[in-house]
């Protein structure tokens, strides 16, 4: 009866977390939880740009957008984010929800859903949300994105 009860116990924690996402984080997850947010502002507002941003990548990154064809490596992304800043694009407004935080070692996986909001050079406001499935890797002591799957949501 006893073992019954741990069993079912086990299968609502397992769902719960499948359902409602990771709700509490240990210290190395907390330390990836703040790279996500260091890149993040990168391309903020007040942020610094495409230089800053791909000191969070690692030299193999790699971005998939899914049902492109197209696998972005890091130079190509960078490049043109760096564009983007360049014509006066920034993110004005971001939120996130992270759903999991997997750590293995010296390599995190992540699943986040983001809702960001563009602000133009004129002004315009333009919105994405995503689903991103990420791999982070720690190496020279930091975190670094290794690999993104995004999953455009329609808003």
């Amino acid at each position: 009866m006893k073992s019954n009860y741990i069993t079912i116990t086990l299968i609502f924690f397992f769902i719960s977390i499948a359902a409602f996402g990771q709700k509490k984080w240990g210290k190395k997850q907390l330390q990836v939880i703040k790279t996500i947010d260091l890149l993040s502002k990168t391309t903020s507002v007040n942020g610094k740009g495409a230089t800053e941003y791909s000191k969070y990548l690692s030299d193999d990154f790699n971005r998939w957008t899914v049902g492109s064809s197209i696998i972005n490596k890091k130079d190509k992304w960078v490049e043109g984010v760096h564009k983007w800043f360049k014509e006066g694009w920034r993110v004005s407004d971001k939120k996130q929800e992270v759903i999991e935080i997997l750590i293995k070692k010296r390599i995190a996986f992540t699943r986040r859903i983001v809702t960001e909001t563009y602000k133009g050079p004129k002004g315009d406001l333009s919105t994405s949300k995503a689903a991103l499935a990420e791999v982070w890797i720690y190496k020279k002591r930091k975190w670094l994105l290794y690999s993104v799957n995004v999953h455009p949501i329609k808003i």
